[in-house]
């Protein structure tokens, strides 16, 4: 499990644990990986929320975008690019733009201002706590998601791509391990908490996610390491915004 664990922290963070292994992708502590990086935004929710809400909801987004490397909103912007390519070639030549296209800008924008918003609603309505730990439960559901993804659709994937590589490094058990963290992460917000709002919310976000993606992948008709990426990003945005529809009462 060290392995997996360096070696998921290695693909998904820009923490300096080295590369991982040749062949190794870690898939199984992705749901624990993707709890540390909803960690850094636990902090300054916490640390502000109670003061200014919306400075903490920005700096959160900021902390996890940095620990992450922006890696899946970068996924999330060349995905929404290639979707609004004409023909098959503009999309993958869209996709591997370095430069970001309008639809990339404007997916960035929605899907931020979504977290922002949720956020700054979370602190607000059920305070700093709900607000971190919804930020934890997002982070590990949602690094589940590109794993079922995958999985789901690996017919979809070229035989040379990212999005290949990764679905032949990943079995259903993995996911089932992956997701038991993200679980175990859930179960223990709502205890913390003492509300279901931030374990509701995960498991819809994780739902939506992948129910997403898949239409993302079956839209392209291309699996790809980009649309694994949207996955995660969509499905943190949403099991965020869940979680600030179901937390619908105020703090005290």
């Amino acid at each position: 499990m060290i392995g997996d664990l360096r070696a998921a922290l290695a693909m998904l963070t820009r923490l300096p644990v080295g590369q991982p292994g040749v062949g190794t992708s870690g898939v199984r502590a992705f749901g624990l990986v993707g709890a540390l990086v909803g960690l850094a935004g636990f902090v300054p929710l916490v640390w502000l929320g109670a003061v200014v809400p919306p400075i903490a909801a920005v700096l959160a987004v900021g902390a996890m975008a940095f620990v992450s490397g922006a890696l899946h909103l970068d996924g999330l912007a060349d995905t929404a690019d290639a979707l609004l390519a004409p023909g098959r070639l503009e999309a993958e030549r869209a996709r591997k733009d370095p430069s970001i296209g309008v639809g990339g800008a404007v997916a960035l924008i929605l899907i931020v201002g979504l977290d922002l918003a949720a956020l700054a609603l979370l602190t607000e309505r059920s305070g700093a706590l709900v607000a971190g730990l919804a930020c934890v439960v997002g982070g590990a559901g949602s690094r589940v998601a590109p794993i079922i993804v995958a999985r789901s659709a690996r017919s979809w994937a070229k035989a040379d791509g990212l999005g290949a590589w990764f679905s032949r490094q990943t079995t259903w058990l993995d996911a089932a391990v992956a997701g038991s963290f993200a679980g175990a992460f859930a179960v223990a917000a709502a205890v913390v908490s003492a509300s279901p709002g931030p374990a509701a919310g995960g498991a819809l976000g994780l739902l939506i996610g992948v129910a997403v993606g898949l239409v993302v992948v079956r839209r392209r008709n291309q699996l790809d390491g980009d649309s694994l990426g949207a996955a995660v990003e969509l499905s943190f945005a949403a099991s965020l915004a869940c979680t600030a529809t179901l937390v619908r009462w105020p703090v005290g």
